[in-house]
Order: structure tokens, then sequence, then C-alpha cells
């Protein structure tokens, strides 16, 4: 496994140090797959300190982990800067936001190289190398150069623009040839597959199979394909079932003193619609005044990124915005914005998602989104109503959610409305089949879908254990 982040981080406590695991997104998710199978996790630690190798988890060693050691420039030109201000927006069609700076770029493949010479010489004790997401889109041609027998996964967890957006990208050629260095390739949505095939036919003029998914170019081929991220649906219904989550739930209902609460989970980025989410919220205040001092909105935002300015902005703005609504109906002790700009561990995270009765997720823009999934898999309750972004990934198979468009602040509002007053039948059906989505396609289907797929590729399938649940 190689991505850019570690699962994991270092916290220093009077002269010692301990290993606390990361929460949510992506690297807790394959924190568990790695629990379950084994393996090797290549990854950046995070800062310049650098750890030896680590066995995870320390109690029961079931994986290594090593850690490429960046320097001060790395971090600020790879992560801070190629990773941060020109890929992440650029995939997310938010070019006015983008900024590309050649020695960034120069940067980013040295990062990418480094990650390859370690992956390199660990492959030989591994069936296949597994890599995540943007930040090392340049590390499977560099593995296929050195070592063209060893199966090379991808697996992109942000969107994929259109090939008009993606052109304005100056190494646009040099990005696509380095992720075409997989033998599979793989996205969230079918939308962001046809992207893709199109700037590989449009930019690099390679043969692409469109029915089949395949690409056809200078070293071989590629398959492409739709593989929505699926999480550890097991683990969060043993966080919903525990007394300590449902007592915590108990008590956070308690405080709020509210008969409706709403619940928004994001980290801070200006691509999850936080700004858009407040103003809807107002507009509803607004539109539906009987549900004032009786509808409360609880808005977690995970700091992000914070040495980036525009977040340093984003996060004036959101305050701003808080600071106004709860200025303008505060009433009698009632709060409309319960603002808490922290990141819990999981089982608050799960504690919160149990004391929300809905769930309002707005990103302007989304590879998939896993807080969605995570809010139905964290219930006990199955009256629960998620309103969800038609922009986030998730949409395309949590279908039964009251989907809207988060440019539009009217409809955010008329969302509010809708689950509020919606009946307890209503809720059940839409949250029933939003729940069997989920346990169908969870986090062991999902990877073994992937990887499969890619084993058979390459002809070693007896490589994964695909019968473990």
């Amino acid at each position: 496994m190689m991505s850019n982040r570690a699962p994991i981080r270092l916290i220093n406590e009077g002269g010692r140090e301990r290993i606390e695991a990361t929460v949510g997104g992506v690297g807790s998710t394959f924190l568990k797959l790695l629990e379950t199978y084994g393996g090797m996790w290549i990854a950046w630690s995070g800062g310049q300190k650098t750890p030896g190798r680590l066995l995870m988890p320390p109690a029961n060693p079931r994986f290594a982990m090593v850690f490429p050691r960046l320097s001060e420039r790395d971090i600020s030109n790879y992560y801070y800067g190629m990773c941060n201000r020109a890929l992440w927006p650029l995939m997310h069609y938010m070019t006015l936001n983008c900024s590309f700076d050649g020695a960034q770029w120069s940067s980013y493949c040295h990062v990418n190289r480094l990650f390859a010479k370690i992956a390199e010489a660990e492959a030989s004790n591994y069936d296949f190398v597994w890599v995540q997401d943007f930040h090392l889109a340049l590390v499977p041609s560099l593995l296929r150069e050195r070592n063209p027998s060893l199966p090379v996964g991808l697996f992109w967890h942000v969107p994929w623009p259109p090939e008009q957006v993606f052109r304005v990208f100056p190494w646009r050629s040099q990005l696509l040839v380095g992720m075409l260095g997989s033998g599979l390739i793989g996205f969230h949505t079918p939308t962001y597959v046809k992207h893709f095939l199109d700037c590989c036919e449009k930019i690099l003029k390679f043969d692409v199979d469109r029915n089949a998914g395949v690409i056809h170019h200078d070293s071989g081929i590629t398959r492409v394909g739709s593989f929505p991220l699926g999480i550890p649906n097991d683990y969060f219904h043993e966080l919903a079932s525990s007394a300590a989550v449902k007592s915590r739930a108990r008590r956070i209902r308690k405080a709020l003193r509210t008969p409706i609460v709403v619940l928004g989970v994001d980290r801070l980025d200006y691509t999850k619609g936080i700004a858009e989410r407040l103003l809807g919220f107002e507009r509803f205040l607004e539109l539906n005044p009987t549900y004032r001092k009786r509808v409360t909105l609880v808005l977690v935002a995970v700091p992000s990124r914070t040495k980036v300015a525009e977040y340093a902005a984003l996060k004036k703005q959101i305050d701003e915005l808080v600071g106004r609504v709860v200025g303008r109906f505060s009433s009698d002790g009632w709060v409309p914005i319960r603002y808490l700009y922290t990141q819990f561990p999981a089982e608050e995270l799960a504690a919160y998602y149990q004391a929300s009765d809905i769930a309002l997720i707005t990103p302007l823009r989304d590879g998939m989104n896993l807080v969605a999934k995570e809010f139905v898999a964290a219930q006990t309750d199955d009256t629960k109503v998620l309103i969800l972004s038609e922009f986030a990934g998730a949409a395309q198979e949590l279908t039964s959610a009251l989907l809207v468009n988060p440019y539009d602040i009217d409809q955010i509002a008329e969302g509010i409305r809708a689950a509020v007053e919606m009946t307890s039948e209503e809720r059940r059906a839409r949250f029933r089949v939003m729940l069997a989505n989920i346990n169908q396609n969870n986090l062991t289907a999902w990877s073994n879908l992937f990887l499969s797929t890619l084993l058979k590729e390459d002809g070693v399938e007896s490589a994964l254990p695909l019968s473990r649940n």
C-alpha cells in the first residue's frame, strides 16, 4: 500500500511518544484493510520527523509501515504546493483556485521517485503494489520501468475533471503517462472514468476501447473502471451498538436542548460547500419561522491544511457566517448553530451521528464522501434522514437520500424542511435502501473487487484471500 499520508501520527507526551490513529477518511479506511490482510504501507509521516520501520498495530502487529524522508522544501513544494494548490483544486473543477509552479512540479517528481525507490526495494516480498490517489500519480510508471512484471494498481480518490478542464494543467501529459504505468486505475464513478478516457484519447492520442475500459499505450494496456469506495460497515456497526457511544449520544442530545438536530461534518475545505450549507440553513430559518427554537445545526469542521492561505481565508469566512446566523436568530437560550472546529475520535464522531436526526452533507464536488456513508452505518435508528449534494460521488449510490444542488441555497433550505417534515414511514423506507447499499458494497467487497480485477489481469488470482469477510 502506498499513500501520501500515514494512517497514524506520533504524539509526544512528556518526552515519550505514542502512536495514535488518524480519524476519518481514506487513512482509517485502509488501516482496517491492512489490519485484516497484512502487508506493508509506505507513507509520509506528516512532518519532517521520520520514524523507523513500525509494526502495526503495536499490540498485535499485522503489517509494517515505512516512511520516506521528506525535507522541509519537499513538504512545502510537493505537498502544500503542487498537491494542495494545483492538483486538488484542478481535480475538483476549481481552476480559479489553481496555482501552477515549475519548481513545485519538480519537487512532486522528486518525491514520487523517493516513494517508487522504496517500493522497488520492498516489492519482492509482496504480491502487488496498490497506489492511492493523486499525490503519487507518477509512481506507477516509475515502478513499471524498474519491474515490468509487478502488478500495480492505482485508485483515484478525488474526482477527475472533464478533458477541457484537465487540459489547463501544464504537465498534463506527464501526469497521464505516469498513471498509465498501472495495470488498473479505479475511480468512484462512471463519469470520472469517462473523463479520464477522454483525456487519454484527446491529449495523448492513445487508442481507447470505451466499451472494455481499456487504454492501449506505448508500454502495454491499462484497464480503467468504476469502483465506488466502501466503508468498514462492521466497524461502524460495532461502534453504534456500544454502550459508550449510545450513552454519549444521549448526553449530546440533552446538552443541545432542541427537538431536531441537523449535523454537518467535514474537513474545513472550500470544496465541501460549508459556506453554502450555512447560507441554506439561514434561508431555512428565514422561510420557516415556526422551526426556530426547534431545529439546531451542529457544524463540525475538522482543521485542514492550516498553512495554506486559501484555507485560512475560508476559516475566517465560516467564522463570520456562523456569527451572523447565531446573532440574527438566537433567542431565549436557543442557539441555531453549534460550531465545533475540532477533530473527534471515532467514538465521539459516531455519537454525534447517532445524536442527529438529519445529516446535511453539501460538497460542491467530491470523489465519494465517506461521511455520508458513515452517518448511515453508525445508526441503530432507521428514521434518520440524509440530505446529500448531487455532486458527491456517494449520490450515485445513495439515491434514496434527499439530493440537492449545493449551489442552490433555496434548494438546501427546502431539503431541510422536507427532511424535518418527512413521515416516519418514508424515512424508514429511504434509510433502509441506503443501509442495504452500504452493507453490500462495504470495504471488503470493494477492495476484493478492485484487487481481484487487477490480479486477474496479471495472472495472479490466488494472491488475495477473497473469501475472507
